[in-house]
């Protein structure tokens, strides 16, 4: 093995939050090599470019090949590695998820300029970065934390303070390294011999060489203190950063906060009551002056190709600005629009026309990523500024709102309120005996496209008894978006001749209705959010495998286990087969791409349809009496 690919001599333990940044500063001044001689010792430039400025792409995410070989190199796992880079909060923090493009199963990054994501500076916390008064900390300094760079984090509630943004020298931002520069991991990756925390920008005027400098973890005051109320937003914000509410949910709320933040600031002083008393003065520097001459925030915005045309999308660069944006848009959101006093109403009725360019991505992410309430909220005083399209279908994806339009007659909204249903009581996949009752066959196979009516009347049911459109129902429920938008099985509403054989939709529902106020009522949605990490666990499947009679036929392979699993998840939650945790990420193998069309589908459909061959029929008693043991240990949400 050559020097340039062995493992380093000396390593660190990476710091708990630590982001790659300040894991390279930390490491780089331990070893006294420059950031980035490191860089190519680590494998994160190639030898046939070694002296290619590091890509801030590595914060988003590192390829499996840079990321295999910079955890050998530094001693790491690849998980431990993996963890220094912003690639967790992917599905959870919208402007990730814009940053990293799909195609197919490999995330990639595409965009590094979101107005939501630090990508060409850091906030910190002086106080962190002076570290924790241990040999090692004391000696290399703490740590630049990943979640600085999410522009939701504004305070450092280990130390009762909002973080810093500039160096109080030269007053730029921290870690920004050379105005109009390319964005690079670290700025002056040249430079030896600069503690982690000096400030390492090159102020304007200065040479190539010369950098600021500065310590940035000294006891420079913060311009206001934290209060509790804003600590208290900020606990809320890293828990949906991090606790077990379901992805999408948490998503969509960060999403309605940049919408809600927008429409603040677009309308400002509208909405200028909700925010904190002791952050409305620095609120009113960043928005103020720009408004009194008729222009929103940063008016320099000339085009949509503009690096600042999203202005009112942007949150401030100040975290304390920030976050009297973000309380005041996370109260406005709490508002019950219907009140005479509810700020939402008066702002949107101020606000400048949809076709302001400073609007940005704001009006998509409301269409697009934002959650159904708060779209149907905005749509109630402001739809003749909206696409009515966007509106009346919930479109994700222009795909869908083209795709569900024909179909829209027979996508009943509202008709069933008086029932008093909640959409939580209805399953995913409707079980076979509610099926019967709301077709009044006497037999299944009377009925036809049987599989498709179990996936498409739980949908139109939700939308009967709520506000909800057919794709905003699917997406209660936990259909997937791609399930309602692409492919040959795509769920979409029913058209009566040929589902229904000419029945009539309404009907169908009602007596479905009827059929769901004489069930047990079960809160499949806090069901599926309860198991959405669930499988069987080796003690349980191997007492399952007992039952599974022994010399005849194939005995249980992981494939079986991973059919039982799914099993048993669909009756607890009354969910499809394929949705279940084991096919999904991050249970699934690495090397599986998840379609509807999984070859254990089939084998999950004979044990439905208790079609089994012999050998499993004592297996599948066993799971469907294990299931019962499950629910009946959970109990029911009424």
């Amino acid at each position: 093995m050559s020097a340039d690919r062995a493992p380093l001599p000396r390593s660190l333990e990476p710091l708990p939050d630590e982001s790659l940044p300040g894991f390279i500063l930390r490491l780089a001044h331990r070893l006294d090599l420059a950031p980035q001689q490191l860089a190519r010792r680590v494998r994160l430039v190639t030898p046939e470019g070694p002296h290619a400025k590091v890509s801030a792409a590595n914060l988003l995410m590192m390829p499996p090949d840079r990321l295999d070989a910079f955890a050998e190199a530094v001693r790491m796992t690849p998980a431990e590695a993996d963890a220094l880079t912003l690639s967790s909060y992917a599905d959870r923090y919208p402007a990730l998820a814009q940053a990293l493009a799909r195609p197919g199963s490999i995330p990639r990054p595409r965009k590094l300029a979101q107005p939501w994501l630090l990508m060409n500076h850091s906030r910190y916390c002086p106080a962190c970065l002076a570290g924790d008064g241990t040999p090692v900390q004391n000696r290399y300094g703490g740590p630049w934390k990943r979640q600085w760079r999410l522009a939701v984090v504004f305070a450092c509630l280990d130390h009762w303070t909002f973080l810093r943004t500039e160096c109080p020298r030269c007053r730029l931002p921290a870690l920004s390294g050379r105005s109009g520069s390319p964005l690079a991991l670290v700025p002056a990756a040249g430079m030896l011999r600069l503690h982690p925390a000096q400030c390492r920008n090159s102020p304007r005027g200065s040479g190539k060489r010369e950098v600021c400098g500065h310590r940035l973890d000294g006891a420079e005051p913060s311009a206001a203190a934290l209060t509790t109320e804003l600590a208290d937003l900020q606990v809320t914000l890293l828990d949906l950063l991090d606790s077990d509410e379901p992805a999408e949910l948490a998503s969509q709320r960060f999403a309605d906060l940049q919408v809600a933040i927008s429409l603040i600031q677009a309308g400002w002083p509208v909405a200028a009551d909700l925010a904190p008393a002791g952050t409305r003065a620095i609120l009113e520097a960043h928005l103020a002056p720009p408004q009194q001459n008729g222009h929103g925030p940063r008016a320099e915005a000339k085009t949509a190709s503009s690096s600042s045309a999203g202005t009112w999308s942007t949150p401030p660069g100040d975290s304390i600005a920030t976050a009297g944006l973000l309380f005041a848009a996370y109260h406005l959101l709490a508002q019950d629009s219907s009140e005479p006093r509810s700020a939402l109403p008066q702002l949107l009725r101020r606000l400048p026309t949809r076709e302001d360019l400073r609007w940005g991505r704001t009006w998509p992410m409301l269409a697009h990523e934002a959650s159904p309430s708060f779209r149907r909220r905005v749509d109630q005083v402001y739809r003749h500024r909206l696409s009515a399209e966007w509106i009346r279908q919930g479109a994700p994806t222009l795909r869908a709102s083209k795709a569900n339009t024909t179909q829209k007659v027979f996508a009943p909204t509202s008709i069933l309120t008086e029932f008093g249903i909640a959409p939580e009581h209805i399953p995913q996949s409707l079980p076979s005996s509610w099926l019967l009752a709301a077709a009044q066959e006497d037999c299944e196979q009377a009925l036809t496209s049987r599989r498709r009516l179990r996936r498409v009347l739980p949908v139109h049911l939700v939308q009967a008894i709520s506000h909800m459109n057919f794709l905003e129902a699917a997406a209660f429920l936990g259909i997937p978006t791609s399930w309602t938008t692409k492919g040959r099985l795509r769920i979409k509403p029913l058209t009566p001749y040929q589902d229904l054989k000419d029945r009539d939709l309404e009907a169908t529902l009602k007596r479905l209705a009827e059929h769901v106020l004489g069930q047990e009522k079960i809160d499949y949605r806090a069901r599926r959010r309860q198991f959405s990490r669930w499988s069987i666990d080796d003690r349980t499947w191997n007492e399952l495998c007992l039952h599974h009679r022994q010399g005849r036929g194939p005995k249980p392979t992981p494939h079986t286990r991973e059919c039982a699993s799914a099993f048993v998840w669909s009756r607890l939650t009354g969910s499809e087969f394929a949705l279940a945790p084991v096919f999904q990420p991050p249970m699934r193998p690495h090397d599986r791409t998840q379609t509807q069309d999984l070859p254990h589908l089939p084998l999950l459909r004979r044990w439905e349809s208790q079609e089994q061959p012999v050998p499993s029929a004592s297996l599948c008693r066993a799971l469907e009496d294990h299931a019962r043991h499950l629910v009946a240990s959970i109990g029911h949400a009424t």
